[in-house]
C-alpha cells in the first residue's frame, strides 16, 4: 500500500470521539443560543487535533497530566445548524476528519418573547384597523371599541343581525330552485325492460336481471356541503352565545326566531342527507357566479372571522429561528400605531390596510409611506419601512428637497420618520430594531456605531444633515438612554412602549 502524501485526507480508521460537556457529540441534539460548552477529544498516540466550529478554528488547551484536548465555544446568538469539523494529523502525513452538526435553538426567554410578539401583533392589528378606518377624521385613541370585540352580545349582533337575514333569504331562494348534480350509480333492472345494451355490466340468469350504469340527479355537492356546515356551525354558536349572556327581552325573542329559522333551513329537502364540508378548498365557479350562493359564501367568510386580523405574509409567518425579523416587524407596527394615536394628528393616506367585502388585511410594504399624517403646524409625518436613502451623486438630485446619503453608500434604516414642512428641507428621525443585547442587557457597541452612521450620513442635497435623531429599539427592560449626540437606546417590548412615546414627544415638541 503506497504511503499517503503529507496532508492527504484518508478514510478514518481510528475514530476519535468528540464530546460536548462530557456527552457524545453525535447524541447531543441541540444547544441554546449563547450557551458556553466545552468540546473534548482524546487523540490516538502521536496524533494532534484541530477543531473548527463553522469557519472558526478553535484554540485548544490541555490540562496537566491529561492526554485529552479541550476547546471552549460559545454558541452564536442566532438559531440554526452549525457544522463541526474535527481533524486528526499524524507525523507520517495521514489526516483524518470527522464532521458533526450541532443545532442551536432559541432559548426559553426567546420562545416566550416569540409567543408574546405573535399575540401582540393580533392586538396591534385590531388597533391599527380601528385607527386606519378613521380616514381623514381625527384618529381614535387605542381605548376605542375594536371592530372585533369579543363581547358575546356584540358577537350576536354581528352574526345574527341584518346580514343574517340576507343570508337566510338567499338560502330560501336556493331551496326553491335547488341546483342538482348528476352522479354515477349502478342500477339493477329486468332484462325485459332494457331498451339497449349500453351500460350493461353483468347478467344474472337466475334472476333474469342485469346491472347497468346510470346517472342520478342529487343535491350532494361541494357548495351544498359548505352550506350545511355553515348552518350547523351557526346553530351551535347561537346556543353558546345565548348561554353566555343574559339577553334583553327583544334580543331573546330575536334569538328564538333565529333558532326556528335555522331549524327550518336545516330541514330543507335539498340538504337532507348532505354531510358538512370536511375541508375548504376555495370558492368554486358556482360560489362566485350564482348570486345566491355568492351571498352564502360571503356569510360563510364572515362567520369564519374569529377576531383575528390577517397580515399579508409578514410578521406571523416568520419562524422562531428568525426572531430578530419578527421583532423588527412588530416594532414597525408598534411605531405606526403610536403615531396614529398621537393627539392632533390626522390621517391623510396609508398603505398598511387593505379591506375587502368581509376581511381586513394588513401589510408592511417596503419603501412606501405606511402612513402620512397631517400635524397642527401644517407639517406632515411620513413613516416609511426600509426606505432606501441613496447617494445624491447616484440619483442626480442637486436642488429639489429630499433626503439622501451624503457619502457613496446607500443607507437603509428599518424605519424613516420624515418630517416635511412647507418651504423647508425635510427632517428625519431614524429608528432601527436590534434584537441584540450586550452582557449588561443594553445595546451592543456595534449597534451604536450603526446609529451614528445614520446620524451623520443622511442629509439634504446641499450637504445639510437631515437626521434629528436615531433611536435603537431593543428587547430590554432597563432604563432608556438618550445621548447628547441625538442617538438613543429605547427598550421596547409588548406592553412597554413608554420610552418610545417619550422620545417622540421630545422631538415633536421641539419642532412645533
Amino acid at each position: 500500500m503506497p504511503r499517503p502524501k503529507f496532508g492527504e485526507l484518508v478514510e478514518v480508521q481510528v475514530p476519535v470521539d468528540l464530546l460536548v460537556n462530557g456527552a457524545l457529540c453525535a447524541e447531543t441534539l441541540q444547544l441554546s443560543e449563547g450557551q458556553v460548552v466545552e468540546f473534548s477529544a482524546t487523540p490516538p498516540p502521536g496524533a494532534t487535533l484541530a477543531l473548527w466550529a463553522g469557519a472558526e478554528l478553535l484554540e485548544p488547551f490541555l490540562r496537566p497530566g491529561e492526554a485529552t484536548w479541550r476547546w471552549r465555544w460559545q454558541a452564536p446568538r442566532a438559531a440554526g445548524a452549525y457544522p463541526l469539523r474535527l481533524r486528526g494529523i499524524w507525523p507520517d502525513g495521514r489526516v483524518e476528519e470527522q464532521c458533526y452538526r450541532l443545532r442551536v435553538v432559541p432559548g426559553k426567554l426567546d420562545q416566550e418573547r416569540y409567543a408574546a410578539l405573535c399575540a401582540d401583533l393580533q392586538r396591534l392589528g385590531r388597533a391599527l384597523v380601528t385607527a386606519l378606518s378613521g380616514g381623514v377624521e381625527p384618529l381614535a385613541p387605542q381605548s376605542a371599541v375594536s371592530p372585533w370585540s369579543t363581547d358575546p352580545a356584540e358577537e350576536f349582533h354581528r352574526l345574527f343581525g341584518a346580514e343574517f337575514d340576507r343570508f337566510t333569504a338567499a338560502v330560501e331562494r336556493l331551496a326553491a330552485r335547488p341546483p342538482d348534480r348528476l352522479r354515477p350509480v349502478v342500477r339493477q333492472v329486468r332484462l325485459g325492460q332494457l331498451r339497449s345494451a349500453a351500460g350493461l355490466r353483468a347478467v344474472r340468469p337466475e334472476r333474469d336481471t342485469a346491472l347497468i350504469s346510470a346517472s342520478l340527479a342529487g343535491y350532494d355537492s361541494y357548495e351544498a356541503r359548505l352550506l350545511r356546515g355553515l348552518l350547523d356551525d351557526l346553530a351551535r354558536r347561537l346556543e353558546i352565545l345565548t348561554a353566555a349572556v343574559d339577553l334583553p327581552v327583544a334580543l331573546a325573542e330575536r334569538a328564538a326566531a333565529v333558532r326556528a329559522r335555522l331549524r327550518a333551513l336545516c330541514d330543507q329537502p335539498f340538504l337532507a342527507g348532505v354531510p358538512p364540508l370536511d375541508g375548504y378548498r376555495g370558492p368554486t365557479p358556482r360560489l362566485l357566479r350564482d348570486p345566491d350562493y355568492r351571498l352564502v359564501h360571503r356569510f360563510w367568510r364572515l362567520a369564519r372571522r374569529r377576531g383575528e386580523v390577517r397580515w399579508e405574509e409578514t410578521p406571523l409567518s416568520v419562524p422562531l429561528a428568525d426572531l430578530p425579523r419578527l421583532y423588527e416587524r412588530w416594532c414597525v407596527a408598534r411605531v405606526a400605531l403610536t403615531l396614529l394615536e398621537w393627539p392632533g394628528h390626522t390621517l391623510i393616506s396609508q398603505t398598511l390596510l387593505a379591506t375587502g367585502d368581509d376581511e381586513a388585511r394588513l401589510g408592511l410594504p417596503e419603501g412606501e409611506s405606511l402612513v402620512v399624517l397631517a400635524r397642527p403646524d401644517s407639517s406632515q409625518l411620513r413613516l416609511r419601512y426600509h426606505p432606501r436613502y441613496r447617494p445624491f451623486a447616484e440619483t442626480g438630485q442637486t436642488s429639489a428637497p429630499g433626503i439622501g446619503s451624503l457619502d457613496r453608500h446607500t443607507r437603509v434604516p428599518d424605519l424613516g420618520l420624515e418630517i416635511w414642512r412647507p418651504g423647508a428641507a425635510p427632517r428625519l428621525l431614524a429608528l432601527d430594531a436590534k434584537y441584540r443585547l450586550d452582557a449588561a442587557g443594553g445595546v451592543p457597541a456595534e449597534a451604536l456605531a450603526e446609529a451614528y452612521s445614520y446620524l451623520g450620513s443622511l442629509g439634504a442635497p446641499d450637504g445639510a444633515r437631515a437626521a434629528l435623531g436615531v433611536a435603537l429599539l431593543y428587547p430590554g427592560t432597563g432604563a432608556p438612554e438618550s445621548y447628547l449626540s441625538g442617538v438613543a437606546a429605547l427598550p421596547l417590548l409588548p406592553g412597554e412602549n413608554t420610552a418610545l412615546a417619550v422620545w417622540l414627544a421630545e422631538f415633536f415638541s421641539s419642532e412645533t
